[in-house]
């Protein structure tokens, strides 16, 4: 999939530098919120890192599952921060539709693999195409307003240590 492959990346970096200098904080603090919130989220880039050139049916399945279970782990955070609780929220609504988009990537998928070879088959894969087209690109816009609420996640939390 294109899901943002060098940016994933150097944001993985940038949350775990994040991480490692806000960890002394105390587990009220803002800060070890913020370490809470910024763990949830790099497990979910971490998956969407290991498998974002797969086209197995499979893989891209368990990569939904993973992401929709990224989303109920931020989801279940108990967070006191108003501004964290609005990263949260936006961060859960991103790897849920993440986590839909990679769903009905691997049904397309499936549809365009057992569509018979025939008229109507070749008619059954085009749309199944246009389909995973359609929903990767659901799933590229899911991930850069990711990216940009972790961006801004980072700038807050960082903010707590000047």
């Amino acid at each position: 999939m294109y899901f943002l492959p060098k940016q994933i990346a150097a944001l993985i970096l940038i949350i775990v530098a994040c991480c490692f200098l806000t960890v002394s904080c105390t587990d009220n603090s803002r800060g070890a919120q913020c370490v809470k919130l910024i763990d949830n989220i790099t497990k979910g880039y971490t998956f969407l890192g290991k498998e974002r050139d797969s086209n197995d049916t499979a893989t891209i399945k368990k990569l939904a599952k993973d992401l929709n279970q990224t989303s109920k782990e931020l989801e279940s955070l108990q967070l006191r921060d108003a501004n964290l609780k609005e990263f949260q929220s936006e961060s859960v609504k991103s790897f849920r539709q993440m986590g839909q988009t990679f769903g009905d990537i691997g049904k397309s998928l499936e549809v365009g693999n057992r569509a018979p070879i025939s008229i109507e088959g070749l008619e059954e894969v085009r749309k199944a195409r246009a389909d995973i087209i359609k929903f990767g690109q659901q799933g590229n816009d899911a991930a850069a307003n990711q990216e940009a609420v972790t961006k801004k996640l980072i700038k807050y939390c960082q903010s707590d240590r000047s």
